[in-house]
């Protein structure tokens, strides 16, 4: 306990700190090697179950990170929408060269890891460098942080419906919990901006909505986590975080609702919504 209390106090300054900077490029400096790590955790996790994913592959994307707040819009959707084929390319001739080393498998679970986390990664730096990005950004964490610790607690304290055997622990009291809390959390934080941030008039009704479909969705991203674990039978992406596991135990839930969150910030931003 007192090992998970440490490193939760650390891991929570070591984040703070990451997401208060003003500097763009440590901040996306910051998010290449989180994801990089995370990387890591899946590729070692899926070699367990004798895929081979071509791990250079998937550290290379990240650079692409690094652009993001630098580069123009046009020219960061041209390098995205080319990445990923010259990644495949790149990755067909690694299995060439190497006399089909890595077969078909192991270049999809190469390219399923970079979809699944550096391109999930790029929309917290997104988020980051829209117009009070700075702000705004607390509505991906926080969402995820709220909708954990609600389900937790309210789970523990009256939960009896198991909601799936993916992760048995988990119980429908508990996610509607979370949903509360997340909601409760939206229009509360919202409430602070629109009264202390000039410029920023968000509509409560539409935040209360980003509230509940960012809890439904960052529990789905937590089932989704378990489910390659226990494909993987692992119980731990890692143990970089004692008592907590890996970076991608603790960022499961962010990879899912980080771009749910940037498209429809943007399209409010946009007044379409």
């Amino acid at each position: 306990m007192l090992k998970r209390i440490i490193s939760t106090i650390v891991g929570l300054g070591i984040l703070a700190f990451v997401l208060v900077q003003k500097n763009q490029f440590i901040f996306n400096l910051a998010v290449a090697v989180i994801s990089n790590i995370a990387l890591w955790e899946f590729y070692a996790a899926v070699k367990k179950k004798g895929l081979k994913p071509i791990s250079f592959i998937g550290y290379l994307s990240t650079i692409v990170l690094l652009g993001i707040g630098y580069l123009s819009k046009d020219i960061l959707i041209m390098i995205v929408l080319l990445m990923l084929p010259l990644l495949l390319f790149i990755a067909f001739c690694t299995s060439i060269l190497t006399n089909i080393k890595y077969d078909v498998f192991d270049i999809s679970i190469t390219l399923m890891g970079i979809l699944y986390i550096t391109y999930l990664f790029s929309f917290i730096c997104y988020t980051k460098v829209m117009p009070y990005g700075d702000y705004l950004i607390w509505f991906i964490f926080g969402g995820a942080w709220i909708t954990d610790t609600f389900a937790y607690l309210v789970g523990m304290a009256i939960g009896k419906h198991k909601f799936s055997k993916i992760s048995p622990k988990k119980s429908i009291e508990g996610c509607i919990g979370g949903v509360t809390g997340c909601i409760a959390f939206f229009l509360i934080y919202t409430y602070f901006l629109n009264n202390n941030i000039d410029g920023l008039e968000i509509n409560y009704i539409l935040i209360g909505s980003l509230g509940f479909l960012v809890s439904i969705v960052s529990q789905i991203g937590d089932f989704a986590a378990s489910s390659i674990k226990r494909f993987c039978e692992i119980k731990d992406y890692s143990e970089i975080m004692p008592g907590h596991g890996g970076i991608l135990d603790r960022f499961d839930s962010i990879l899912l609702i980080s771009p749910l969150v940037y498209a429809c910030l943007t399209l409010l931003n946009m007044g379409i919504l």
